[in-house]
């Protein structure tokens, strides 16, 4: 009797064990379901899921756009901070060419054995900029063109020529709009003063903007969107299966968003500021300068401002209420919230299924694609404007594509494209580059056709940077009168912090444009033409090879 109680009876452990099992049991089930919802969207909603992938979207957009605009200014920064001493040297100029005319031939072989040098200096913090042109020709200088400028100065002097500089002072207004019939600004605008004028950061932009995002989230319904899944994604060698959303306003839905972004928009005080306070930037730097720009008050900017969003608000009260056309946007994305491809699609009564825009975005891996494409440009079906840029990383080394075209019938007005690889090795990159291009010639029939290749060695130095490099040009459809094709070596330095100085303007050693006199003017060409006189004399034996027999 007792050894039977005791069997009936189960110990008090064996109870704790069964309920740690069924928690255990319970965590993986519910962490399952939580990994699921998150990676397999399960339980969610059509519209949740576009949602979170328009958010995974943004952000990825968000950081590269950041990522690319830290490289642009990490670059930038010593040409913005310090004076820049610059050199590039111009050889080995050849055409490709059958040339029946010797004395023609003659100028074709000399290319080979020319060098153009320039020199250039730059303090973008003093706005001032200097350099030099020489022309050079089996290692002797022809001939040189020196200028100098910064923000009102401008001069120049062909030293072989002329020994004094020839300048003109935009402080000097009235003499100079008197001998030229126009007022000229006070000041020449350089890049830094209107980079300073339009800069903003983005977390700026990020909190106007936002709003309108959310605004357009709550704003979808759940019946505007659909889902269907399994469905093949192929573009670039990428194939995958992604899930089909379909986002759709009819005419009453996209006139009521319109209606709530117009209406947000023209009361939003800070999005106002952001587009105001740039263009009286710009507006200011202009008219301190002396240029001619009339700018308009902030009153009447405003009201503009507020005009133009109430004119898209009374094009939505003209909707109809029980028209059939509507937009579609349709988006493929994949199990990670990435959208793959986007396509704005536009239906009426006519036609069903015209395609507005398409993109295709994707990072996998080592693989980086982009795709950016109008549609039905000049309402012609054919017509497109497209980017698209295509890039593997493989450790230092980088091999892609870009290319650009534009079109309004199947002959396009612009394609341009080109293969790269390049490489990185501590401080030196080296680029090869392979491109073709076809243009649409205004005065011609037929396009302009070329292909052609660039390579480019740069290295860092500890206070600058050095290049070398070529480029060929081969021309697809020439005419007997035009040569094959042409090439030629590049070689530059840019040295950084190098102090530039710009020469004193004195009666000695310059004329003043605005304040020149009919005797100096005299003198001025009697010198020209005894120096052409002595450079044909030192030069007799280059001059003989250019003139006709």
């Amino acid at each position: 009797m007792m050894e039977t109680a005791t069997n009936v009876n189960p110990p008090r452990k064996s109870k704790k064990k069964v309920w740690l099992i069924a928690g255990a049991a319970a965590v993986v089930v519910l962490g399952g379901l939580g990994t699921a919802y998150a990676k397999y969207d399960l339980f969610k909603s059509a519209k949740t899921i576009y949602l979170q992938a328009e958010a995974e979207s943004m952000m990825k957009f968000s950081s590269d756009v950041s990522k690319a605009y830290g490289e642009y200014q990490d670059y930038m920064k010593p040409y913005l901070e310090k004076p820049v001493h610059s050199t590039a040297e111009v050889s080995e100029i050849a055409l490709d060419a059958t040339i029946p005319d010797p004395e023609a031939q003659k100028i074709v072989d000399m290319l080979g054995k020319a060098k153009l040098v320039m020199q250039s200096n730059i303090d973008e913090q003093k706005n001032q900029q200097s350099g030099n042109l020489e022309v050079h020709l089996q290692d002797k200088k022809l001939a040189t063109l020196e200028y100098f400028m910064n923000d009102s100065v401008m001069g120049f002097k062909l030293p072989e020529f002329y020994s004094k500089y020839a300048y003109m002072d935009l402080k000097d207004s009235d003499a100079l709009k008197e001998k030229m019939g126009e007022e000229l600004p006070k000041r020449i605008v350089s890049y830094s003063d209107l980079h300073e004028a339009i800069n903003f950061n983005q977390d700026e932009l990020k909190t106007v903007m936002t709003p309108y995002a959310v605004l357009y989230a709550e704003s979808i319904k759940d019946s505007q969107v659909s889902i269907k899944k399994g469905v093949p994604f192929s573009e670039e060698g990428l194939k995958e299966d992604a899930r089909e959303i379909t986002i759709t306003f009819n005419d009453a839905e996209g006139a009521a968003l319109a209606k709530q972004i117009a209406e947000k928009a023209k009361a939003d005080q800070k999005l106002f500021d952001l587009i105001y306070s740039r263009y009286h930037n710009v507006a200011t730097l202009m008219l301190d300068s002396g240029y001619k720009v009339e700018e308009i008050s902030k009153e009447e900017f405003k009201k503009n401002y507020e005009q133009a969003f109430d004119d898209i608000i009374k094009d939505t009260q003209d909707t109809d209420t029980k028209s059939t056309d509507q937009l579609r946007m349709v988006v493929l994305v994949d199990g990670d919230h990435q959208i793959l491809s986007r396509k704005l699609l536009f239906d009426d009564k006519e036609k069903k299924d015209q395609l507005v825009y398409s993109s295709v975005s994707y990072d996998k891996g080592a693989e980086t694609y982009y795709r950016y494409s109008l549609h039905n440009l000049s309402d012609l079906q054919s017509g497109e404007m497209s980017f698209t840029y295509r890039a593997t990383e493989e450790k230092d080394k980088t091999k892609g594509k870009f290319s650009i075209l534009a079109k309004e019938t199947d002959q396009p007005i612009l394609d341009f494209s080109t293969t790269f690889e390049t490489t990185k090795q501590d401080k030196k990159k080296t680029g090869k580059y392979d491109f073709a291009l076809v243009a649409a010639d205004e005065y011609s029939s037929n396009p302009v056709a070329l292909t052609g290749n660039v390579t480019v060695n740069e290295t860092k130095t500890d206070n600058g940077v050095d290049s070398d490099g070529t480029v060929k040009v081969n021309f697809s459809n020439p005419t007997p009168d035009m040569p094959k094709g042409f090439s030629f070596k590049l070689k530059s330095k840019a040295e950084f912090g190098k102090a530039l100085e710009i020469p004193a303007m004195t009666a000695d050693n310059s004329i003043n444009f605005a304040t020149v006199t009919d005797q100096q003017m005299m003198e001025a060409q009697q010198e020209v033409m005894q120096n052409a006189e002595k450079f044909m004399t030192e030069n007799a034996e280059l001059v003989q090879q250019f003139m006709m027999p």
